[in-house]
């Protein structure tokens, strides 16, 4: 059962959250949202996080931003200091010389790329290729719109078929571009657009690149535009989709970001998929996916910057989406990012930070993937989620305790408007008087461990009083920002 809002409002102040876990009842399988951006590899002779992205059950990877390398074109005639900090160059670039030959493999410039993508492979993540520009490239369109859809074509080749020495990656997903809307959603004057051309010019470069990857293999998914401010409707949303209808292109997924900046709510990604749902069903993209090729938990503004650097309040955010995200109607979704920047889930040392044990704690949820019916939780930040193993062997709970800071609580206010216009109350949400009922071994003995992530607590496993038969009952004070993950298991 999901509360509302409002009704958070009247509970007791205090109060541990009752509930209640249905091991008998199945309501669905857990899905997997652990995607990121970019990694496991940080630079080339660099510390490479493989063995963390498989700690975390890394199964997505989007390869993007790395001022170069992924780039298909990039140049940088005038770098801003990001760009300079990164070493952007477009002589990393997979196509340096424009006016060389595309047809021809001595054209292209694999290396740089194939280093970062080959870690991607090697984890055994779905890549998802992002086609564009890392920030502060010059964003004006290419100036041959057929060429460029033809060494689109031939990346693919490249990393799909072998082709110019190349690998059999299987990369199915490709997107397009990345967030074209900034200038429009954005102040132009403080924030890098990646795209200068119209609306119509961008569709036009998506037709032709989606038709050449198609051209490749049919089955390859292929879609966009990785739109910034997703609650903005504009031509890189409405206008775009409708295109894609009129001209009979396949749009086999659209792809958005979210910062959560002006709500710090994580279940608005709900919302949000409700909306994108609307629109591509009725333009007759019934089939299409819901991607959030970028997330994390954005500054915004009375609120500092939570986000530079790994904290509680940030960690537990995280696994409130990632719960959500399981009642969603999105496909995939990809922190950033995974290897670099004050976000990596990584301290530099490889051992995982507050953010690298929320994705863990949400991993481990896989190996109990039969999703069981989980009644206390609710939609303002008190998440949670329960599986059951295959073998029945296993129970695992997850419990997230987030709160909206309190001056993101009222409705939203200036031109951007959120579906959540009722304010938030909180109450009963200092920790949990946990039961599990119909537990499925019977009479059988049952081990319990806890993983707590706390400003004070890394996650470390706690043996706690082992049980007997098919109910269980656990109290305990869990006050926000914090995470808990309770394994229970058949000995």
């Amino acid at each position: 059962m999901m509360l509302p809002y409002f009704f958070l409002a009247f509970m007791a102040a205090g109060d541990l959250r009752s509930v209640t876990v249905d091991a008998s009842r199945m309501t669905g399988k857990i899905r997997s949202f652990q995607g990121m951006v970019s990694g496991p590899l940080v630079a080339p002779g660099g510390p490479d996080f493989s063995r963390q992205y498989k700690e975390m059950r890394i199964d997505f990877i989007r390869a993007d931003g790395l001022f170069g390398p992924v780039d298909i074109d990039a140049r940088w005639s005038n770098p801003d200091r990001i760009a300079l900090n990164k070493g952007a160059s477009a002589a990393k670039t997979i196509f340096p010389n424009w006016n060389a030959d595309p047809e021809r493999p001595e054209s292209y410039n694999f290396g740089p790329t194939d280093t970062f993508v080959q870690p991607m492979a090697a984890t055994g993540a779905e890549i998802c290729y992002r086609i564009g520009r890392s920030w502060g490239a010059d964003p004006q369109p290419p100036p041959d719109f057929n060429k460029y859809a033809n060494i689109v074509k031939h990346v693919a080749m490249h990393y799909n078929t072998g082709w110019a020495r190349g690998f059999h990656d299987n990369i199915r997903y490709w997107e397009f571009w990345n967030e074209p809307n900034t200038r429009r959603a954005w102040h132009p004057a403080t924030v890098q657009p990646f795209w200068t051309g119209t609306p119509e010019q961008f569709y036009t470069l998506y037709e032709k690149v989606v038709r050449a990857l198609k051209s490749v293999d049919p089955a390859l998914k292929v879609g966009g535009p990785a739109e910034a401010a997703p609650y903005q409707p504009g031509p890189y949303r409405e206008g775009f989709i409708a295109y894609c209808a009129a001209r009979g292109l396949p749009l086999d997924f659209y792809s958005f970001h979210d910062y959560f900046g002006r709500s710090l709510d994580p279940y608005e990604i709900v919302r949000l998929g409700q909306i994108y749902r609307q629109l591509l069903d009725a333009n007759g993209f019934r089939n299409a996916e819901i991607m959030l090729t970028e997330w994390n938990m954005g500054g915004g503004a009375g609120v500092g910057r939570r986000v530079d650097g790994p904290s509680m309040i940030n960690a537990a955010f995280a696994d409130a989406v990632l719960v959500y995200l399981q009642d969603s109607l999105l496909g995939r979704a990809s922190w950033y990012r995974g290897e670099a920047g004050p976000r990596k889930p990584e301290n530099d040392d490889g051992s995982l930070n507050q953010y690298g044990y929320a994705f863990k704690a949400a991993g481990s949820m896989l190996d109990t993937p039969d999703r069981l019916d989980v009644s206390g939780g609710d939609t303002a930040g008190f998440a949670v989620l329960a599986g059951r193993s295959i073998d029945r062997n296993k129970v695992r709970i997850l419990i997230a305790n987030y709160e909206i800071p309190a001056e993101f609580r009222g409705p939203a206010r200036g031109p951007r408007r959120f579906q959540r216009q009722q304010s938030v109350g909180y109450g009963n949400n200092g920790g949990y008087a946990l039961k599990v009922n119909n537990l499925p071994w019977g009479n059988a003995a049952f081990s319990v461990k806890r993983y707590r992530l706390t400003d004070r607590d890394m996650f470390a496993a706690q043996n706690l009083p082992s049980g007997r038969g098919t109910s269980y009952q656990l109290s305990q004070s869990l006050p926000p920002p914090a995470v808990e993950l309770i394994v229970l298991e058949r000995q």
